[in-house]
């Protein structure tokens, strides 16, 4: 079944300003991105910048599922540790555009739409789990932001710390702290 014009124009124009705005965030942070400096790079007018996205930070945030989706097909039938790791590979492999996005001036607005992005992922593996008969210690909203919460802050660490530790020591920590809910 051949897909709609409309549907390869919408995903090309997608396409171009994931990666414009990945590009910008090697280049400089967050904050001083605008509107302008995408449409730009992605050669699209403002007019079709907007009839996709109503600012800067839905873009990012579209750019955030668009990696987890990446991560989440590339991982099909690898285990969590695995998945931990190859999260943190991304992070390393991107380390200024995760800098300028998080450690040059902390947006609250960003760090609030890091942690839903988190939350949202842990949301749903305990929701899993709860459906497979796990016994959860606490409603679902809640074990959701403990997790969201405690990962987004030990990324930020992470990253603030130059990476002191290497992706391995991170990986193996991480996936011991969430062991519980996403067993081998």
């Amino acid at each position: 079944m051949a897909i709609p014009q409309q549907d390869i124009r919408v995903t090309k124009t997608h396409k171009a300003l994931v990666e414009t705005m990945m590009n910008l965030l090697e280049k400089k942070t967050f904050q001083k991105i605008t509107v302008n400096d995408i449409c730009q790079g992605a050669m699209v007018s403002r007019s079709t910048f907007y009839l996709h996205f109503e600012d800067k930070y839905q873009l990012l945030l579209f750019c955030l599922q668009t990696e987890r989706e990446l991560l989440k097909d590339t991982m099909k039938g690898k285990n969590p540790r695995e998945l931990v790791h190859s999260a943190l590979v991304t992070v390393k492999e991107h380390e200024k555009a995760y800098h300028n996005l998080f450690m040059a001036n902390i947006d609250l607005e960003l760090l609030r739409m890091f942690q839903t992005h988190f939350y949202t992922a842990f949301a749903g593996i305990l929701a899993e789990n709860e459906t497979q008969g796990a016994e959860l210690p606490g409603p679902i909203p809640m074990l959701a932001v403990y997790y969201a919460n405690g990962l987004s802050g030990l990324m930020m660490w992470w990253l603030e710390n130059d990476f002191h530790y290497s992706v391995e020591e991170m990986a193996v920590c991480i996936y011991n702290l969430l062991s519980e809910i996403m067993p081998e």
